[in-house]
């Protein structure tokens, strides 16, 4: 029998992962013919081209698991607006108001670096992916600013819960720090 062959890579997607100083080897992966970045590179892709964006809920139905995000995302003067949804019957996991927040997050990132519909994020495919053992790495500045802002706008205490159990730790001590320092800060200035 012969082995399945692997989708080569269009050199625009080389191209564009070379620019971020990604080996296309490490932030991708094939999933049956249809090539996957890990979530985390699409983070750094976005911090490093400096891509901002506005998080806006569309629908949380927390009974339901239903989560859809809308996400309007700037690329110097490119903007995109695209949608990020997750429900039992596109997500295996529990915790789908963050599914839903990452899938918009990586489309819009995706768009505006020219990748999307050449390549997909993880987050976007309901398959297991190849295990690869990596610390998780410490979020930007900037990166924890919009998670920590996205979080204080969920007005459900339960989409709270689900999206900080959704963390691993180290994240989950940066956003503690974090909170704390905001805390501080407002504790000081209505003192004066």
């Amino acid at each position: 029998m012969a082995k399945p062959v692997k989708k080569k890579i269009d050199p625009r997607v080389k191209e564009v992962l070379q620019k971020q100083g990604f080996d296309w080897q490490e932030c991708l992966w094939d999933c049956h013919g249809t090539w996957v970045m890990y979530h985390k590179y699409i983070e750094i892709a976005a911090a490093q081209n400096k891509i901002t964006y506005d998080l806006h809920e569309v629908e949380f139905d927390t009974k339901n698991k239903i989560a859809v995000v809308k996400c309007n995302a700037r690329l110097g003067d490119k903007t995109i607006t695209t949608y990020g949804e997750a429900a039992p019957h596109n997500c295996k996991n529990t915790y789908t108001a963050a599914m839903a927040e990452k899938r918009a997050v990586d489309r819009a990132v995706l768009k505006l670096l020219g990748l999307h519909g050449f390549i997909y994020s993880e987050d976007e495919i309901d398959e297991t992916k190849p295990t690869v053992e990596t610390e998780a790495e410490e979020w930007s500045e900037d990166l924890l600013g919009n998670i920590y802002s996205l979080v204080h706008h969920f007005t459900d205490e339960k989409v709270k819960k689900e999206f900080w159990f959704s963390l691993d730790p180290v994240h989950q001590e940066q956003l503690r720090e974090m909170i704390a320092e905001v805390k501080e800060e407002y504790e000081q200035s209505s003192k004066k």
